[in-house]
C-alpha cells in the first residue's frame, strides 16, 4: 500500500495518553505540517496556540465544562436555531463532558493545539484551518504520536478566562482544537470501522 494512504487509513482518534511530554522539536514539526496546508488564495489565515502546561490544559477543560453546564438548559431553544444539536450523539457527548472528575474534554493529553483565525481573515478561514488540522494529525501519526480533534474546543472562545489564558486576540475564532500524545506501549491500535461506499453521489465521466 502507498505510504501516504497507509498513514491515512491507520490514523485513529485517541482519548487516552501516556503521561509523557512531547519534545518541543516534534511539536514544531507538527506545526510546520499545518503551515504547509493549502489555503484559499494562499492567505494562510491560521494562527496556532500551543498549550503544553498540564495545569493550564486541565483548567481549560474545566472551563469548557462550565460553559457546557450553562448551555445545557438552553438546549430546547438552541435545537431550533442549531439543527446539529438535535443529534442524539452530540447531546450524549455534551453530557459526557459533565460526567465524573476526569478530564473528559482534553483527555489529560500532554499537548493541546488550537488553530484560530481572525473573523475577517478570509471567507474560507474555517476550511483552511481544517486542512491545517488534518495535515498536523497525519504528520503526528507518521511519527507515532496520537491525536484527537476536539469539537467542543471552540467553546473556549466564549469564556474571558480562557481567552486570557490562551492569549487569544480579540475577534479571533477557534476553528480547531487538537490534542496530541503518546499511546500506551504495546497497545494495539483500534481497527478503523468500515467506510461507507454509498456516499458517491455521481461521477461525471
Amino acid at each position: 500500500m502507498n505510504e501516504i494512504m497507509a498513514n491515512i487509513k491507520n490514523r485513529r482518534s485517541r482519548r487516552t495518553f501516556l503521561d509523557r511530554s512531547i519534545p518541543e522539536g516534534t511539536i514544531e514539526e507538527i506545526l510546520e505540517a499545518g503551515r504547509y496546508a493549502p489555503s484559499a488564495l494562499n492567505k494562510q489565515p491560521w494562527k496556532f496556540i500551543v498549550i503544553s502546561n498540564k495545569d493550564a490544559i486541565k483548567r481549560l477543560s474545566d472551563i469548557v465544562r462550565g460553559v457546557t453546564i450553562k448551555v445545557m438548559p438552553l438546549l430546547p431553544l438552541l435545537k431550533i436555531l442549531r439543527p446539529e444539536l438535535r443529534d442524539p450523539q452530540i447531546i450524549a457527548a455534551m453530557k459526557k463532558t459533565l460526567s465524573g472528575n476526569a478530564d473528559t474534554v482534553f483527555h489529560s493529553a500532554p499537548v493541546l493545539i488550537l488553530i484560530t483565525a481572525a473573523k475577517n481573515a478570509s471567507r474560507y478561514a474555517a476550511k483552511d484551518c481544517a486542512l491545517a488540522a488534518q495535515n498536523m494529525m497525519l504528520y503526528a501519526s507518521s511519527v507515532k504520536i496520537s491525536s484527537c480533534f476536539i469539537g467542543r474546543g471552540d467553546l473556549l472562545a466564549m469564556a474571558k478566562e480562557a481567552r486570557k489564558i490562551l492569549g487569544l486576540p480579540p475577534r479571533h475564532i477557534i476553528h480547531a482544537a487538537i490534542v496530541f500524545g503518546y499511546a500506551p506501549a504495546g497497545e494495539t491500535p483500534p481497527t478503523a470501522p468500515p467506510r461507507r461506499k454509498d456516499n458517491l453521489i455521481n461521477w461525471v465521466r
